[in-house]
């Protein structure tokens, strides 16, 4: 690829990706109906009963902070997880499913595959393979200015 192209190509793939993300998010709040798709990630990091600190819930979600706080909150309103403090770390907090938000995450995910998006990612395994290899790649790679 000639050099003076590389940033125009960058630019058109953080624009594709960006927009490959929000339109999926879109096709699965679609079929999710009154559920966030911000829920329906936690519930899936959530449901192994493991409990699970608010950083990994951030990863999953991808939201920090307030935000992140906000909906665990209204999720606990709503009875689908609780909130306990670890026993080998008292200054951590892990979230927990409850049953109905177990059943939530059942429900949850029969919409989706009802909606065929799931038959969307199994037929696309190798893009999600690049994906999964560009972010290491970006994760590994120091960036120099």
């Amino acid at each position: 690829m000639d050099h003076s192209t590389a940033p125009a190509a960058l630019e058109e793939l953080a624009r594709l990706v960006r927009r490959a993300s929000q339109e999926l998010d879109r096709a699965i709040a679609t079929s999710l109906g009154a559920s966030s798709v911000a829920r329906w990630h936690v519930l899936a990091a959530v449901v192994d009963g493991a409990g699970h600190p608010m950083s990994s819930l951030a990863e999953a979600t991808l939201l920090t902070g307030a935000n992140l706080t906000r909906l665990i909150d209204g999720m606990i309103a709503d009875n689908l997880v609780h909130r306990k403090v670890d026993d080998t770390d008292r200054r951590r907090v892990l979230v927990f499913p409850t049953k109905r938000g177990a059943q939530a995450y059942q429900a949850m995910n029969r919409a989706v595959g009802a909606s065929g998006l799931d038959e969307l990612a199994a037929g696309n395994s190798r893009l999600a393979k690049s994906l999964a290899a560009m972010l290491d790649q970006l994760h590994a790679e120091p960036v120099t200015t």
